[in-house]
């Protein structure tokens, strides 16, 4: 285990990017976006009141920022303005911000607005994590499968380049509970590497059903995925995006796009969540309110090979329970998931694998049988 670093930021100038005096109309751009917040950088980080139930906004990003990927440097420059921009949202949680430019393009351009936990700087994971609430823990965590041994992966263990996932346990301010914000990148080409990684991530959460959580990142699985229906499934966790669309994903709805020219792959996708879960915490029950797709650039420009994903939450202050034929319903469904994640790894070779696919008969079992942690925390669904 790795504990993660998150940096207080008090600072409020432009970035160097921004002054000059020769700049590109982007840049003058980039700069005005700055120097019009300004005023409100500190403001946003105390509470505004609002005679409704306690709300916020999560913000989620792959920023595309391998080695090979083209204007790196302005795409992260003009990323950090868009989200210096109003509405800002309390919690950002990046993907891909590979390397020390571009940590410090972030960093230096909105640690006047966040506290930053960057346990990118220490390991090539890529993962970065942006709120205005008062942090008091951070984890980060490698998974124990980052390879099915072709050469891509071969060439990431070269480099030492992983993938992981970090928590950061925060307060929002003016809402007098806590919350567990989990930021993460599965493996972009194997679903039996995703699988693992998915269970790695449900080991975590299983030690820690003391407070809700928010989890988010690009998990390379689509909305008709496995791996998708397992996160949902056996984490307990409800699609941000698609209970704001009531209840499915409508045909055009993406944020891997076929439009966009910097994708690699065919037709629309969509690849990056934000998933909530309601066990622990108060008497509370988030709601997903509204939900965007944003961080586009323009079509010529995009961002990223991915689109951003933007949610408002409200958090209502009765909990409310589920009917005990929905928890029954949910467990066919899941003991069927977990049929069919363990033939996946079957399949594969390595003994690490062999390894989560016992672990997955071992939930099944629990689920059976209606005893163990994995069942008691099913159960509590709501």
């Amino acid at each position: 285990m790795m504990f993660g670093s998150h940096e207080w930021g008090c600072g409020a100038g432009l970035p160097s990017w921004a002054v000059g005096d020769v700049m590109t109309l982007k840049h003058f751009v980039l700069g005005l976006s700055f120097f019009l917040g300004l005023q409100s950088a500190h403001a946003e980080l105390g509470w505004n009141s609002n005679p409704g139930p306690p709300h916020f906004c999560m913000q989620n990003f792959n920023a595309y920022g391998p080695i090979y990927a083209l204007n790196m440097e302005e795409r992260t420059q003009w990323m950090v303005a868009e989200l210096y921009g109003k509405p800002r949202c309390e919690i950002v949680h990046l993907q891909e911000v590979w390397n020390q430019d571009q940590i410090d393009i972030v960093e230096d351009g909105l640690k006047s607005l966040y506290n930053i936990s960057a346990p990118n700087r220490q390991e090539k994971i890529g993962v970065m994590s942006l709120l205005m609430a008062d942090i008091k823990n951070t984890e980060t965590y490698d998974f124990n499968v980052n390879s099915d041994g072709n050469l891509l992966d071969v060439g990431r263990e070269i480099f030492n380049v992983k993938k992981a996932f970090h928590i950061v346990k925060a307060s929002l301010f003016g809402i007098d509970e806590e919350f567990y914000f989990m930021n993460t990148h599965l493996h972009p080409t194997s679903s039996a590497v995703r699988l693992t990684q998915i269970l790695d991530l449900l080991d975590w959460r299983l030690a820690h059903t003391d407070l809700k959580l928010l989890l988010s990142g690009d998990f390379n699985g689509d909305e008709n995925s496995l791996e998708r229906s397992v996160i949902m499934s056996l984490l307990g966790v409800r699609d941000s995006l698609v209970e704001t669309l009531g209840g499915s994903y409508p045909k055009g709805v993406c944020t891997y796009c076929a439009e966009n020219p910097l994708g690699w792959l065919s037709g629309d996708h969509v690849l990056d969540y934000i998933f909530f879960s309601n066990v622990g915490g108060g008497a509370t029950h988030l709601k997903a309110l509204d939900g965007k797709i944003n961080l586009r650039g323009t079509p010529d420009e995009p961002l990223s090979d991915h689109y951003g994903l933007r949610i408002d939450f409200v958090l209502d202050a009765a909990k409310t329970a589920t009917a005990s034929e929905v928890i029954e319903q949910r467990r066919a469904f899941a003991l069927k998931l977990l049929a069919r994640m363990e033939k996946v790894l079957a399949e594969e070779e390595d003994e690490d694998f062999t390894y989560y696919q016992k672990k997955a008969r071992k939930l099944r079992a629990q689920l059976e049988r209606r005893e163990g942690a994995f069942n008691e925390y099913f159960e509590k669904f709501n």
